[in-house]
Protein backbone atom coordinates (compact mmCIF):
# COMPACT_ATOMS: atom_id res chain seq x y z
CA UNK A 1 0.00 0.00 0.00
CA UNK A 2 1.28 3.62 -1.18
CA UNK A 3 0.24 6.60 0.42
CA UNK A 4 -0.18 10.34 -0.34
CA UNK A 5 -0.94 12.85 1.83
CA UNK A 6 -1.29 16.67 1.25
CA UNK A 7 -1.57 18.80 4.53
CA UNK A 8 -1.62 22.60 3.44
CA UNK A 9 1.73 23.07 1.23
CA UNK A 10 2.94 20.00 2.82
CA UNK A 11 3.29 16.64 1.00
CA UNK A 12 4.46 13.44 2.22
CA UNK A 13 5.16 10.42 -0.08
CA UNK A 14 5.10 6.47 1.66
CA UNK A 15 6.08 4.49 -1.27
CA UNK A 16 7.03 0.26 -0.88
CA UNK A 17 8.16 0.50 -4.76
CA UNK A 18 5.51 0.04 -7.01
CA UNK A 19 5.80 3.78 -7.76
CA UNK A 20 7.59 6.66 -8.84
CA UNK A 21 6.70 9.78 -7.52
CA UNK A 22 7.79 13.31 -8.25
CA UNK A 23 7.00 16.70 -7.09
CA UNK A 24 6.67 19.86 -9.02
CA UNK A 25 7.92 23.01 -7.73
CA UNK A 26 4.74 25.45 -6.88
CA UNK A 27 4.20 27.75 -9.17
CA UNK A 28 4.07 30.87 -7.27
CA UNK A 29 2.14 33.01 -10.22
CA UNK A 30 -0.28 30.55 -10.71
CA UNK A 31 -0.18 28.68 -7.18
CA UNK A 32 0.12 25.63 -8.99
CA UNK A 33 1.71 22.12 -7.62
CA UNK A 34 2.43 19.51 -9.72
CA UNK A 35 2.70 15.77 -8.66
CA UNK A 36 3.75 13.26 -11.61
CA UNK A 37 3.20 9.58 -10.15
CA UNK A 38 3.71 6.55 -12.46
CA UNK A 39 2.45 3.24 -11.80
CA UNK A 40 5.24 0.56 -11.73
CA UNK A 41 3.83 -2.51 -10.68
CA UNK A 42 0.76 -3.88 -9.26
CA UNK A 43 -0.53 -2.10 -6.57
CA UNK A 44 -3.01 0.26 -4.20
CA UNK A 45 -2.89 3.73 -3.55
CA UNK A 46 -4.19 6.28 -0.89
CA UNK A 47 -4.24 9.55 -1.18
CA UNK A 48 -5.89 11.52 1.65
CA UNK A 49 -6.06 15.44 1.21
CA UNK A 50 -6.82 17.93 3.96
CA UNK A 51 -6.83 21.81 3.99
CA UNK A 52 -4.71 22.34 0.86
CA UNK A 53 -4.28 26.21 0.14
CA UNK A 54 -2.74 25.50 -3.67
CA UNK A 55 -3.63 24.39 -6.58
CA UNK A 56 -2.71 20.78 -7.82
CA UNK A 57 -2.21 18.99 -11.09
CA UNK A 58 -1.80 14.97 -10.77
CA UNK A 59 -0.35 12.97 -13.49
CA UNK A 60 -0.80 9.67 -13.41
CA UNK A 61 0.61 7.17 -15.65
CA UNK A 62 -0.24 3.17 -15.46
CA UNK A 63 1.97 0.94 -17.66
CA UNK A 64 1.04 -1.69 -19.51
CA UNK A 65 0.15 -4.66 -17.65
CA UNK A 66 -0.45 -3.14 -14.72
CA UNK A 67 -3.69 -3.03 -12.08
CA UNK A 68 -3.76 -0.57 -9.14
CA UNK A 69 -6.43 1.13 -6.95
CA UNK A 70 -6.68 4.32 -6.08
CA UNK A 71 -8.52 5.57 -2.76
CA UNK A 72 -8.84 9.60 -2.14
CA UNK A 73 -10.48 10.85 0.42
CA UNK A 74 -10.46 14.88 0.55
CA UNK A 75 -12.08 16.93 3.77
CA UNK A 76 -11.86 20.29 5.13
CA UNK A 77 -10.59 22.69 2.56
CA UNK A 78 -11.64 23.99 -0.36
CA UNK A 79 -10.05 22.40 -3.68
CA UNK A 80 -9.16 23.24 -7.51
CA UNK A 81 -7.32 19.81 -8.67
CA UNK A 82 -6.87 18.02 -12.03
CA UNK A 83 -6.35 15.14 -12.94
CA UNK A 84 -5.15 13.17 -15.73
CA UNK A 85 -4.73 9.50 -16.31
CA UNK A 86 -2.57 7.33 -18.90
CA UNK A 87 -3.59 3.89 -19.49
CA UNK A 88 -1.37 1.88 -21.71
CA UNK A 89 -1.91 -1.33 -22.55
CA UNK A 90 -3.75 -3.62 -20.85
CA UNK A 91 -3.91 -1.49 -17.90
CA UNK A 92 -6.63 -1.44 -15.30
CA UNK A 93 -7.75 1.46 -12.99
CA UNK A 94 -10.17 1.43 -9.88
CA UNK A 95 -10.83 4.48 -9.18
CA UNK A 96 -12.44 5.31 -6.03
CA UNK A 97 -13.08 8.82 -4.40
CA UNK A 98 -14.77 10.92 -1.34
CA UNK A 99 -15.37 14.17 -1.10
CA UNK A 100 -16.17 16.13 2.52
CA UNK A 101 -14.74 19.14 1.31
CA UNK A 102 -16.25 22.67 1.27
CA UNK A 103 -16.10 24.27 -2.21
CA UNK A 104 -14.15 22.14 -4.94
CA UNK A 105 -13.72 21.94 -8.45
CA UNK A 106 -12.18 19.40 -10.22
CA UNK A 107 -11.10 18.32 -13.46
CA UNK A 108 -10.29 14.79 -14.44
CA UNK A 109 -8.80 13.88 -17.83
CA UNK A 110 -8.72 10.03 -18.90
CA UNK A 111 -6.52 8.74 -21.86
CA UNK A 112 -7.26 5.12 -22.67
CA UNK A 113 -3.90 4.77 -24.77
CA UNK A 114 -3.43 1.24 -25.01
CA UNK A 115 -5.87 -1.72 -26.60
CA UNK A 116 -7.95 -3.19 -23.49
CA UNK A 117 -6.94 -0.77 -21.09
CA UNK A 118 -9.85 -0.58 -18.50
CA UNK A 119 -10.79 2.42 -16.32
CA UNK A 120 -13.14 2.96 -13.23
CA UNK A 121 -13.99 5.78 -11.14
CA UNK A 122 -16.47 5.90 -8.42
CA UNK A 123 -17.09 9.32 -6.78
CA UNK A 124 -18.95 10.03 -3.90
CA UNK A 125 -19.34 13.58 -2.51
CA UNK A 126 -21.47 15.43 0.05
CA UNK A 127 -22.09 18.63 -1.33
CA UNK A 128 -22.60 21.55 1.20
CA UNK A 129 -21.55 24.52 -1.08
CA UNK A 130 -20.39 24.78 -4.96
CA UNK A 131 -18.84 21.32 -6.14
CA UNK A 132 -18.91 20.99 -9.90
CA UNK A 133 -16.88 18.09 -11.31
CA UNK A 134 -15.50 17.65 -15.20
CA UNK A 135 -14.39 14.49 -16.61
CA UNK A 136 -13.12 13.46 -20.01
CA UNK A 137 -12.71 10.45 -21.43
CA UNK A 138 -10.45 9.52 -24.69
CA UNK A 139 -10.99 5.98 -26.22
CA UNK A 140 -7.60 5.93 -27.77
CA UNK A 141 -7.30 2.75 -28.30
CA UNK A 142 -9.32 -0.50 -29.36
CA UNK A 143 -11.52 -2.23 -27.21
CA UNK A 144 -11.09 -0.15 -24.43
CA UNK A 145 -13.90 0.60 -21.31
CA UNK A 146 -14.80 3.62 -19.11
CA UNK A 147 -17.49 3.04 -16.71
CA UNK A 148 -17.74 6.67 -14.89
CA UNK A 149 -20.12 6.50 -11.72
CA UNK A 150 -20.82 10.20 -10.09
CA UNK A 151 -23.07 10.05 -6.93
CA UNK A 152 -24.08 13.11 -4.82
CA UNK A 153 -26.06 14.16 -2.25
CA UNK A 154 -26.43 17.78 -2.18
CA UNK A 155 -27.62 19.99 1.27
CA UNK A 156 -27.56 22.96 2.69
CA UNK A 157 -26.34 25.62 0.89
CA UNK A 158 -24.99 23.06 -2.11
CA UNK A 159 -24.92 23.35 -5.89
CA UNK A 160 -23.69 20.32 -7.77
CA UNK A 161 -22.70 19.59 -11.34
CA UNK A 162 -21.46 16.82 -12.63
CA UNK A 163 -20.19 17.09 -16.45
CA UNK A 164 -18.98 14.18 -18.17
CA UNK A 165 -17.87 14.11 -21.67
CA UNK A 166 -16.71 10.51 -23.50
CA UNK A 167 -15.03 10.58 -26.84
CA UNK A 168 -14.12 8.17 -29.43
CA UNK A 169 -13.12 8.13 -33.20
CA UNK A 170 -13.67 6.65 -36.20
CA UNK A 171 -11.66 3.11 -36.36
CA UNK A 172 -11.51 2.95 -32.77
CA UNK A 173 -13.55 -0.26 -32.48
CA UNK A 174 -14.56 -2.39 -29.30
CA UNK A 175 -14.77 0.11 -26.81
CA UNK A 176 -17.37 0.22 -23.88
CA UNK A 177 -18.38 3.85 -22.24
CA UNK A 178 -20.80 4.11 -19.31
CA UNK A 179 -21.71 6.89 -17.41
CA UNK A 180 -24.27 6.97 -15.01
CA UNK A 181 -24.98 10.14 -12.43
CA UNK A 182 -27.25 10.61 -9.92
CA UNK A 183 -27.48 13.66 -7.56
CA UNK A 184 -30.03 13.28 -4.50
CA UNK A 185 -30.69 17.33 -3.96
CA UNK A 186 -32.28 17.90 -0.96
CA UNK A 187 -32.26 21.72 -1.09
CA UNK A 188 -34.34 24.00 -3.94
CA UNK A 189 -30.93 24.96 -5.57
CA UNK A 190 -30.45 24.20 -9.35
CA UNK A 191 -28.27 20.52 -9.30
CA UNK A 192 -26.73 20.24 -13.30
CA UNK A 193 -26.10 16.79 -14.46
CA UNK A 194 -24.47 17.03 -18.90
CA UNK A 195 -24.01 13.36 -19.98
CA UNK A 196 -21.78 13.69 -23.89
CA UNK A 197 -21.29 11.04 -25.75
CA UNK A 198 -19.07 11.85 -29.25
CA UNK A 199 -18.57 9.01 -31.01
CA UNK A 200 -18.00 8.28 -34.60
CA UNK A 201 -17.49 4.59 -34.75
CA UNK A 202 -20.32 2.10 -34.99
CA UNK A 203 -18.59 -0.84 -33.23
CA UNK A 204 -18.89 0.82 -29.88
CA UNK A 205 -21.07 0.13 -26.94
CA UNK A 206 -22.11 3.21 -24.99
CA UNK A 207 -24.29 4.29 -22.25
CA UNK A 208 -25.37 7.22 -19.81
CA UNK A 209 -27.88 7.97 -17.14
CA UNK A 210 -28.50 11.16 -15.49
CA UNK A 211 -30.98 11.32 -12.66
CA UNK A 212 -31.51 14.73 -9.96
CA UNK A 213 -34.07 14.19 -7.87
CA UNK A 214 -35.06 13.05 -4.04
CA UNK A 215 -35.63 9.87 -2.10
CA UNK A 216 -38.92 8.68 -3.11
CA UNK A 217 -41.66 9.68 -0.44
CA UNK A 218 -42.22 6.13 -0.37
CA UNK A 219 -39.18 4.90 0.76
CA UNK A 220 -39.27 7.47 3.58
CA UNK A 221 -42.66 6.63 4.76
CA UNK A 222 -42.14 3.06 4.85
CA UNK A 223 -39.09 3.15 7.13
CA UNK A 224 -41.10 5.85 9.30
CA UNK A 225 -43.86 3.24 9.77
CA UNK A 226 -41.70 1.45 11.04
CA UNK A 227 -40.45 3.72 13.83
CA UNK A 228 -37.65 4.97 12.61
CA UNK A 229 -37.47 8.83 12.44
CA UNK A 230 -37.41 10.89 8.97
CA UNK A 231 -33.88 11.45 10.22
CA UNK A 232 -32.94 8.30 10.47
CA UNK A 233 -34.60 7.24 7.62
CA UNK A 234 -32.60 9.66 5.22
CA UNK A 235 -29.72 8.34 7.24
CA UNK A 236 -30.28 5.27 6.16
CA UNK A 237 -30.82 5.40 2.67
CA UNK A 238 -27.83 8.03 2.09
CA UNK A 239 -25.95 5.46 3.69
CA UNK A 240 -27.69 2.67 0.50
CA UNK A 241 -27.08 5.55 -1.96
CA UNK A 242 -23.54 6.51 -1.35
CA UNK A 243 -21.66 3.58 0.18
CA UNK A 244 -22.57 1.06 -2.96
CA UNK A 245 -19.27 0.23 -4.61
CA UNK A 246 -16.91 2.46 -1.64
CA UNK A 247 -14.42 0.02 -0.18
CA UNK A 248 -11.38 1.04 1.14
CA UNK A 249 -13.00 4.30 2.91
CA UNK A 250 -16.31 2.99 3.92
CA UNK A 251 -16.16 3.35 7.77
CA UNK A 252 -15.19 6.93 7.14
CA UNK A 253 -18.05 7.65 4.64
CA UNK A 254 -20.44 6.18 7.00
CA UNK A 255 -18.94 8.65 9.95
CA UNK A 256 -19.57 11.50 7.68
CA UNK A 257 -23.36 10.73 6.68
CA UNK A 258 -23.97 10.50 10.33
CA UNK A 259 -22.37 13.64 10.96
CA UNK A 260 -24.84 15.23 8.76
CA UNK A 261 -28.03 12.88 9.60
CA UNK A 262 -28.06 11.82 13.17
Amino acid sequence: MNKITVYGEDIKIENKGEIEVSIGEASKFLNVQSVKIKVLEDTDIVIDVSEVDIKLDFYINILKGVRVNIYEYKHDGEYKFQYKYYLEEDSYLNSQKINDGKKIKEMTVINLNGENAKAYFNLKTISKYDEKYNFLVYHNAKNTVSNIINNGVNILDGILEFNVSGFVSNGITGCDINQSARIINMTKNNCIIKPNLFIDENDVVANHSALIGTFLPDEIFYLMSRGISRKESENLLTKGFLLRGITYYKETLEEIINKYWR
